[in-house]
């Protein structure tokens, strides 16, 4: 075969959008506020294992998978760093990198005003 026979495939990752914006979730009966990251564009397969979400050095404390395995989203309770890429895995072992640029700048924010008064919030400013 010669090298000039050859056809590179589309990488499928190219695919994968990022959504991030600051939502309140119920955690033990108490409103929190985490940043979901919201991964599209891939194929997010349940499986026994926890998933996990890793940006920079910073894990997400939890990963839902869409029920029909297309969407992933991840909930940090930590400030995100600025990063170029997110990486997806199960119980500690990274399955993909997705070359993602995350801007934490670009989080869609929560209006604090609007938030109950016993709502634990680690990114309060």
């Amino acid at each position: 075969m010669d090298a000039k026979e050859l056809v590179r495939l589309p990488d499928p990752r190219e695919k994968v959008r990022i959504e991030m914006h600051e939502v309140v979730r119920d955690v033990s009966g108490k409103p929190h506020v985490f940043i979901r990251v919201r991964l599209t564009g891939w194929h997010f397969p349940h499986r026994g294992l926890e998933p996990f979400l890793v940006i920079g050095d910073v894990v997400s404390r939890r990963v839902i998978i869409d029920r029909d395995e297309l969407a992933a989203n991840a909930y940090f309770d930590r400030p995100l760093p600025a990063a170029k890429r997110a990486s997806f895995g199960y119980g500690n072992i990274i399955e993909v990198d997705f070359d993602l640029p995350i801007e934490p700048e670009r989080i869609a924010l929560l209006d604090r005003a609007r938030l109950p008064r016993e709502t634990i919030d680690p990114f309060r400013r």
